[in-house]
Formats: C-alpha cells, sequence, structure tokens
C-alpha cells in the first residue's frame, strides 16, 4: 500500500476519499467546514478522520455506559461489534477504541487513543483534538472505551467511562490533539504498551525519513483495531509541528499512536498522533518539503508534549502485553 501511494497518489488518494465520504464524520466535531468535514489546507484538502460511533450507540445505550460506573454495559444484544486484534489485548492503552460525547449537536464521536501519559500520580490518555468538542458552557466531554478489563478484575468486556477531557487543541495538522484524564478506580487497568508493535521507547526527534506504524480503529480498514505501517519522508511541516506518511487510514483512526523506528534503529519510538488524511484538489501544490496530496498527516510528539504541558509520556514494554 505505502509503496502504491508513492508511485501513484491521485488513484490511491481517490480511492480513500470515495471511502471516506461514505462515512459520516463525527458529530459535533468542531473541525468541520462541509458536508464530509473537509478543511483547506496548505493548497489541498484534508479530512479529519473520525467518524459517528456505530448506530447503537444512542443516547440510551450512553445512559446506560454512564450509570453502569465501574462495572461497564455491556454491548447491546444483536449489536455489530468486530472482532480483531484491538479488542483482544486488556486493559486501558494506545489504541483503545473510543466513542466520545459531542453537544453541538448532541452525538458520539468514533476516534482511536495514541498514548499513555502521567502527572502527579494521574493517568492521562490521548487522542486527536477534534474528538474532544466542548460543550455549550465551554466545558469538556466524557469519554467511554470499549474495554476488556484485566484479568482477575473479575468485569465483563464492554463499554467505560473511562474520564473527561482536559484539554484539547483543534487547529488543524500539526496542532491535533486532546487529552484523557483516566478516573483513578481505572488507574490500575492501565497499560502503556501500544497492541502488536510495543512500545512507545520514549520520543522519535530526528527529522530523517524512517519507517512508521500505528495502531487504529478505523471503520472499515481498521475496524476491530489493527496494525498498520507506511513510510514518512515529512517531519518537518508547519514549523516542524506536522508530520507525513504514505500509507493507509479510514475514518475512525483519528488519534492513533504512530510509532517511528530510530536512527539508532530503536523501533518503537513515538512519533505523535495520526489526525488528517490529505486530498489533492488538482489545482495548487505544497511547497517543496510539505506535506502531499495521498499522505496521511498528524501532530509530532514534540509539540504534543508542548500542548500536554505537565503531563510526561509513559513508555511501554518493547515487546506488547
Amino acid at each position: 500500500m505505502g509503496r502504491r501511494f508513492a508511485r501513484g497518489g491521485p488513484l490511491v488518494v481517490a480511492a480513500i476519499l470515495s471511502l471516506a465520504l461514505t462515512v459520516q464524520p463525527a458529530v459535533g466535531s468542531t473541525s468541520q467546514t462541509g458536508a464530509a468535514g473537509i478543511e483547506p489546507f496548505a493548497g489541498h484538502w484534508v479530512m479529519p478522520i473520525s467518524t459517528k460511533g456505530p448506530a447503537w450507540y444512542n443516547t440510551a445505550y450512553f445512559k446506560k455506559v454512564m450509570s453502569a460506573g465501574a462495572t461497564g454495559a455491556r454491548v447491546p444484544a444483536g449489536a455489530k461489534v468486530p472482532t480483531a486484534l484491538g479488542l483482544a489485548y486488556p486493559g486501558i492503552r494506545p489504541g483503545q477504541w473510543l466513542v466520545t460525547v459531542t453537544t453541538k449537536p448532541v452525538g458520539f464521536a468514533w476516534c482511536t487513543a495514541n498514548f499513555v501519559f502521567k502527572r502527579s500520580g494521574a493517568f492521562g490518555l490521548g487522542t486527536a483534538g477534534h474528538c474532544a468538542a466542548k460543550d455549550a458552557l465551554g466545558g469538556y466531554p466524557d469519554v467511554t472505551a470499549y474495554v476488556v478489563p484485566p484479568p482477575g478484575s473479575g468485569k465483563l468486556p464492554g463499554f467505560y467511562h473511562i474520564g473527561r477531557f482536559v484539554l484539547s487543541h483543534n487547529n488543524g495538522i500539526g496542532d491535533d490533539f486532546a487529552m484523557i484524564h483516566i478516573y483513578q478506580k481505572f488507574a490500575s487497568w492501565v497499560n502503556p504498551t501500544m497492541p502488536v508493535w510495543g512500545g512507545p521507547q520514549g520520543v522519535y526527534t530526528a527529522n530523517s525519513p524512517t519507517l512508521v506504524k500505528h495502531f487504529g480503529h478505523g471503520a472499515a480498514i481498521g475496524t476491530g483495531g489493527t496494525p498498520r505501517a507506511g513510510f514518512a519522508p515529512i517531519w518537518t511541516a508547519r514549523g516542524g509541528t506536522a508530520f507525513a506518511w504514505y500509507g493507509a487510514s479510514t475514518p475512525g483512526d483519528s488519534g492513533s499512536g504512530v510509532e517511528a523506528v530510530g536512527l539508532d534503529g530503536r523501533p518503537n519510538l513515538a512519533a505523535g498522533d495520526l489526525t488528517h488524511i490529505v486530498i489533492y484538489d488538482g489545482t495548487k501544490r505544497n511547497p517543496a518539503g510539505q506535506i502531499l496530496p495521498g499522505m496521511i498527516a498528524g501532530t509530532r510528539m514534540t509539540k504534543i508534549l508542548q500542548i500536554a504541558s505537565g503531563w510526561n509520556l509513559v513508555n511501554g514494554s518493547l515487546i506488547p502485553v
């Protein structure tokens, strides 16, 4: 897939856009500017790739999750929940399937968690900023997630009210990140290690092209949580706050953590988050060294740590656990 992007971007971009436009963007996402949530960016168009929660995740089910407390709520009978790697790893961790609350209008946004953070003994979980639309009073919404509780917890898999947003930047590629404060009652469930890939093991700070990988819950390719890899040649866009790669992603992947292979051979360095697909508009070109049509883009980890002032990245195991 990465090679096809590199060779023949427009065809692949058209295929992704065709798929993306069949999936509704997150209801209430403040980043939407059109029917499909498409925004202008550097002479092209980009699309933030959150999407609506599944049809069965409605207001009645949300209220059930909220009232369930530490026992969580089982998925409704007959609901289609994909079976894949992302729904097999226990705990609250990178790659978690999130459904966040939006209020303008009321709705539910399907996104993916990136990395685990810690501040003053409290755990945080990152995702995309456009997954955290503020409510009418300017407050941040609640967050629910599909969780497989750790063995021995006595709890069953289902959706849990794991926390609440405490900060969000929703300013496009290179400045798109939100932090979820995880409630203390779930602190023992937190696992900083990414499924399949393992890590993170530090932060990628170089600007050299390298291989990248992520684990997300895209509504098509990534349904149920799947690992994917690509090649990232762009690390200095938007003044060094944004990076971009050739790979595969669909709506619902927004917020996913992206890891890079370091120049010293370390395979699991936190590179940033996945937030947008860049779409070719047929009329303009980006300057050399900037994000190109057909690429997936996000906010670099160095910028995320600035946004999340006071929160520190928590490293995971080199191998997935």
